[in-house]
């Protein structure tokens, strides 16, 4: 297939189309696609599909998801023809988005996660469909080939029985997984205890279920934040849990709430679907929790959410792409942080303590100060400006 330019494919792209085509030719029925991350594979399978058959699409972060529903758009399939998960969350797990609409397809292609457990979750998910639904199934996934390793296969092979790597083309190549087994137990979320609740985790969330130490320091200033609101003029707090991962910090600021039995209005948002996921899971203990009222969204740097509606933004942002250091990765979470909240409202930041970040803030907020600073974590606090009409 020869790629439109304003599909943005790349040589990994071509590669897992021409191992797809080559593994899997004429293969009927419905295509699932999974982390396009510029929509040219979801551009590939609509061209492939015919008839009735459907493409799906389960890209785990919202901006691949919103290039691939562009790309579906521009080939004039409708909404029913092309289906990705997540939408209005509804079954954002793979398994749940295959069943509720009753995938009958054999083909699934897209690119290699960086996390074993979100290999292997996808892998579990496939095979036990696969074997519901009676049909075989090939799947193709493609990546760099210095990141790949050995244990990636067995990721696969958690769920099917033949798994080998394919021909290399320059960088890259693809691995190759047929055979659902049968019997396949499905995924399990990881727990781990911490503080007076648990923290869960699915597929590839940043941390898996395991306190992370720049948050846990994020936290102990939150709690205080939280458990002081009152002597602040602040009743009932509405707080952004900004980037929310596993939602540790969400736990943190609600245990504060129901300790001191204050309201407390919580927005978690992140754009990775598997942090969605594991927070939602996290926070369910107190999704009845008189007083406290949660909501997670699988949003893009809080873009749906109100100016100048949060009192308190918490951010433990990335600072990693892949592997290299990219401080400016913040830059659109300060941005939407300044934005979402009111004249007079906080953002609470922490960051590694080698990396400059407090330039940044005072570039954007009227007042920034260190809150907590340790050889590895600093936690800082930065004030939205009040105009003089509201003084």
């Amino acid at each position: 297939m020869i790629f439109a330019p304003e599909e943005n494919a790349d040589a990994l792209d071509r590669l897992i189309v021409h191992d797809a085509a080559e593994n899997a030719p004429n293969v009927p029925g419905d295509i699932l696609v999974l982390d396009d991350r510029s929509g040219a594979l979801t551009a590939w399978a609509c061209a492939r599909i015919e008839g009735r058959s459907r493409v799906f699409v389960r890209s785990v972060l919202r901006s691949h998801a919103a290039s691939a529903r562009a790309i579906a758009a521009r080939s004039g399939k409708s909404d029913d023809r092309v289906l990705i998960a997540g939408d209005n969350l509804a079954a954002p797990d793979l398994g749940t988005f295959l069943a509720e609409h009753s995938f009958s397809g054999s083909l699934a292609l897209g690119r290699l996660p960086k996390s074993l457990a979100a290999l292997e979750e996808n892998a579990r998910f496939l095979a036990r469909h696969a074997h519901t639904m009676d049909r075989e199934m090939t799947l193709v996934l493609g990546g760099a080939t210095k990141h790949m390793t050995r244990s990636m296969n067995d990721a696969l092979r958690a769920g099917f029985g033949e798994v080998r790597g394919l021909r290399g083309k320059g960088k890259f190549r693809s691995l190759y997984a047929s055979v659902p087994g049968e019997g396949v137990a499905p995924p399990l979320a990881r727990r781990s205890a911490w503080s007076s609740g648990e923290l869960v985790a699915y597929g590839g969330v940043f941390s898996g279920a395991k306190a992370d130490r720049g948050g846990e320091a994020l936290a102990r200033v939150a709690t205080t934040w939280i458990a002081t609101a009152t002597e602040r003029g602040i009743a009932s707090p509405r707080v952004l849990d900004l980037g929310c991962g596993n939602g540790m910090l969400s736990l943190a600021v609600s245990e504060a709430a129901a300790r001191t039995g204050a309201a407390l209005s919580l927005t978690a948002t992140d754009v990775d679907l598997d942090a969605v996921r594991s927070t939602h899971a996290t926070l369910a203990p107190y999704s009845w929790q008189p007083g406290i009222d949660t909501r997670v969204t699988w949003d893009d740097a809080a873009g749906g959410e109100p100016s100048e509606s949060a009192d308190l933004v918490m951010l433990n942002p990335p600072f990693h792409d892949g592997t290299r250091v990219d401080a400016t990765l913040v830059e659109p979470l300060l941005e939407a942080a300044h934005r979402v909240l009111e004249p007079g409202g906080e953002l609470l930041l922490v960051h590694n303590s080698h990396l400059r970040y407090r330039a940044l803030l005072e570039r954007r907020f009227s007042a920034t100060r260190e809150v907590s600073r340790d050889r590895t974590f600093t936690v800082l606090s930065a004030t939205k400006a009040i105009s003089k009409r509201e003084r």
